[in-house]
């Protein structure tokens, strides 16, 4: 039986924590929740966890900046408004089942589609890397909305104004 649960890391982080260093980023992330009650800055870590017979088989992690004050830069007369970084994590033994796809379609619709439409007054967008990249794609996200090459070299004018302005802004 398949079912998703919705949650603050901050509610949650000693189970994640418990899961061990499958994703390194994410360990450290629960280890700082379990050892101060909260993320820095104002950013909240909202989570979509898939469960099959009642076992954590995958999750997805929002890192949402929506109230971080240093999230928002103005470029040649725009607003540009970062909403946070999202992350994909399937157990090892249960990769290749489609179960972050599952992930990053709830991701989408449950938490990231309200998200950017409490923001449509800028140019709002959401940040995916890696293996997330094409997890996002593939959801009903406008590619305006979506970073893809943020933690590169680029320029912020590369990495994301052109990105989202040629995409669809």
């Amino acid at each position: 039986m398949q079912r998703f649960e919705y949650c603050n890391a901050d509610t949650c982080a000693e189970e994640m924590f418990s899961l061990g260093q499958i994703n390194m980023k994410m360990w450290y992330l629960f280890q700082w929740l379990m050892e101060h009650g909260q993320l820095r800055n104002g950013t909240q870590a909202e989570m979509v966890k898939l469960y099959i017979n009642d076992k954590l088989v995958a999750y997805s992690l929002l890192e949402n900046y929506e109230n971080c004050s240093d999230k928002t830069r103005q470029h040649e007369g725009e607003l540009y408004r970062d909403l946070g970084v999202v992350h994909f994590v399937t157990l090892p033994e249960y990769r290749k089942n489609g179960y972050a796809s599952l992930l990053a379609d709830k991701m989408f619709h449950k938490i990231i589609k309200p998200l950017l439409a409490r923001h449509a007054h800028v140019k709002a967008y959401i940040t995916a890397t890696g293996r997330a990249v094409p997890l996002m794609q593939r959801t009903a996200i406008n590619s305006a909305n979506l970073v893809t090459q943020f933690y590169s070299d680029l320029t912020f004018e590369e990495k994301v104004v052109k990105q989202i302005n040629v995409d669809g802004y």
